[in-house]
């Protein structure tokens, strides 16, 4: 129903040899055929490149050379072309210049991936996966003029794919970003991702929003991240991690994913909003862990034309109790029933309640369900979240 997640190692496509890591790694599987409304990503897992005394044998690729690009535009581009340029450069070089010193390059040993320092404390964050396999959760950071220290996994939620890492030292003058709010975003906005791609250090490029209120699959797990944003700055192996900023300078998101065949951008990329990183970071700095609302669904979308098939009484996100002591079980429904709205707020899909769940809700709320059960009764369902489980199981539910 969500997609397939599938995580891959990075291409040796770089035409300089990190030193970080002793062994190339080989692309994982290829994404699977796409289903209606599904999304199919592919998690941007940490670079690995070959030491500089790779055996021989161990190929690295070197990128082609650049084609040259004009200094001047086009004489028949249009002129709003030409006078929206600038603008957007000085606005990518101002950026870029605040924010680059404070994203880091994060070797575990196995891979790259970057990540940013939120506080003048040490604390970094960055994706669970690119600190998932670190060795007693200590790992290499690097930030800008040759400055490397140790940081020390503090925090992780496998289920938001997000991990906070704390440093003891900083080098001098470096500032934390500065966090925005994911709720302010249109489709439409101008985005800017800063990372480090197949381990070029510091890597800028730019795009869109391409859509929001996407949902992630985390491989070996049951639950999804919602929320998500998709844009198409380019995002490649090693940008796992980085932030995903508007053009004030301000972290909206974190790179985790691209939906991609090849296994290196093809311009549809996800990123965890800000928002569930404001929620999530706090929990994993001071208990380590973080406690998601849990609803206890299994869920579904309903269109027009397959409730008319099916003769139920209305489209929507249909619902059922994914155990006998759910929170929604505990409210009293038993069977299944179509949700139209949480809180008042219109739901029209899965992802939608998923991501109003996770942004807007934490465990021991009390939230509305306006629900249909399938005899066409309408009515108002008052369920007392819980807290998710932590143990995995196999049927994606809420």
């Amino acid at each position: 129903m969500w997609g397939w997640t599938k995580r891959f190692a990075a291409l040796a496509t770089m035409l300089v040899v990190l030193t970080s890591c002793s062994q190339l790694a080989e692309l994982g599987s290829q994404a699977q055929p796409a289903q209606p409304q599904a999304q199919q990503a592919q998690s941007i897992r940490p670079t690995v490149a070959p030491a500089a005394d790779a055996p021989v044998g161990q190929a690295v690729t070197v990128v082609p050379q650049a084609t040259a690009v004009l200094s001047t535009p086009l004489p028949n581009a249009p002129q709003s072309s030409q006078a929206q340029q600038p603008e957007r450069s000085r606005i990518i070089t101002e950026v870029y210049s605040r924010v680059a010193p404070a994203v880091v390059l994060i070797s575990t040993g196995n891979g790259l991936g970057s990540g940013f320092l939120i506080d003048t404390n040490g604390h970094i964050v960055t994706n669970n996966h690119v600190v998932a396999d670190s060795r007693s959760g200590r790992v290499l950071v690097s930030f800008t003029d040759l400055f490397q220290t140790v940081g020390q996994v503090v925090g992780t939620d496998p289920s938001s794919d997000i991990a906070v890492i704390k440093v003891d030292q900083l080098p001098e003058g470096v500032t934390p970003v500065e966090l925005g709010d994911s709720n302010q975003l249109q489709v439409g906005n101008m985005t800017i991702a800063i990372g480090n791609p197949l381990g070029q250090e510091r890597t800028v490029t730019d795009g869109i929003v391409s859509a929001l209120g996407r949902t992630i699959e985390e491989p070996g797990s049951q639950y999804v991240i919602g929320g998500a944003i998709q844009t198409d700055a380019a995002i490649n192996p090693g940008n796992s991690g980085g932030p995903l900023l508007n053009t004030q300078g301000q972290v909206i998101g974190m790179n985790t994913a691209i939906l991609s065949q090849s296994g290196t951008s093809s311009g549809i990329g996800f990123a965890v909003p800000v928002n569930l990183i404001r929620k999530v970071v706090p929990a994993l700095i001071e208990r380590g862990q973080y406690d998601h609302p849990w609803l206890g669904v299994g869920t579904g979308n309903i269109t027009t034309f397959q409730a008319q098939q099916q003769n139920l009484p209305s489209a929507g996100v249909i619902i059922e109790p994914s155990q006998a002591d759910s929170p929604v079980a505990q409210a009293g429904l038993t069977g299944q029933a179509i949700v139209t709205a949480i809180n008042g707020q219109p739901v029209t899909s899965s992802a939608d309640m998923i991501g109003y769940l996770e942004l807007n809700t934490s465990p021991g709320d009390t939230i509305t369900l306006s629900i249909i059960d399938l005899d066409g009764q309408r009515r108002e369902l008052s369920v007392q979240l819980g807290a998710r489980p932590r143990t995995e199981a196999t049927a994606p539910n809420r």
